[in-house]
């Protein structure tokens, strides 16, 4: 089961994107995509988190997880995606 959340972003979306890929690069983890959309998965101790994101507006930006460790729920997982946005 997938789920989705929308994160505002007050920083250009090329920027944005190119810090959370690096951030999510020095852990082990990946994004591929476009200003438009794309997807990621991050390592956490306990797993892989996949998801993909969607550039709804200049300011928004639609997230789905769509697989995740067991043990992680969608919340813990949603507020550190948040920070990695820096919302």
């Amino acid at each position: 089961m997938a789920h989705c959340f929308t994160i505002r972003i007050s920083d250009e979306i090329e920027a944005v994107l190119k810090q959370v890929a690096q951030t999510l690069a020095s852990g082990g983890g990946s994004l591929d995509g476009s200003t438009e959309r794309g997807s990621f998965f991050g390592c956490t101790p306990i797993g892989r988190i996949r998801g993909e994101y969607l550039c709804l507006s200049l300011e928004e930006i639609k997230v789905t997880i769509t697989d995740k460790p067991f043990l992680l729920t969608y919340g813990v997982i949603e507020a550190e995606i948040r920070k990695y946005f820096g919302e």
